[in-house]
């Protein structure tokens, strides 16, 4: 996980796509603002995956994808019990931790967004009607905090 971090880290300037297994990478989109997270979707019906091929914004929502794909794939029961063991305590510890991270980091990403938009109206070719309303959206939207 420390490799995975300093690469992200150093390229973070980058344009860059890959695939993980490793949920908790979304977090990235908490702290560096210029992230954007994409994921495949995936139905489950029946303790089966329908992997459907279509690609959606934000972060993947199935909880547990690596136990419900070892059960696919036939790992016997007592291993994937003992996983499942391990998986709620972790599990538990990690919300705790991307609470906190998210209260830390999510201001930082608002002023972010704020900041984005305030350049894209600074060079926009709209009417100074247009401008005004945009502004006082983006203004609704930061007290509402839906940025």
């Amino acid at each position: 996980m420390k490799e995975t971090a300093f690469i992200m880290q150093n390229i973070s300037q980058r344009y860059t796509i890959f695939a993980t297994h490793m949920e908790n990478l979304s977090e990235l989109a908490i702290i560096y603002p210029n992230v954007k997270l994409l994921h495949f979707h995936v139905d489950i019906r029946n303790n089966r995956l329908d992997f459907k091929f279509h690609l959606k914004e934000g972060p993947r929502h199935v909880p547990h994808y690596g136990l419900l794909l070892a059960e696919v794939a036939g790992l016997p029961s007592s291993v994937i019990e003992t996983a499942r063991s391990i998986t709620s305590k972790i599990t538990e510890k990690e919300v705790k931790r991307m609470e906190v991270n998210y209260l830390q980091y999510h201001p930082i990403q608002m002023a972010y967004h704020v900041a984005q938009r305030l350049i894209c109206l600074k060079y926009s070719s709209q009417d100074e009607d247009s401008i005004r309303q945009a502004l006082q959206d983006l203004k609704e939207q930061y007290v509402d905090r839906r940025l």
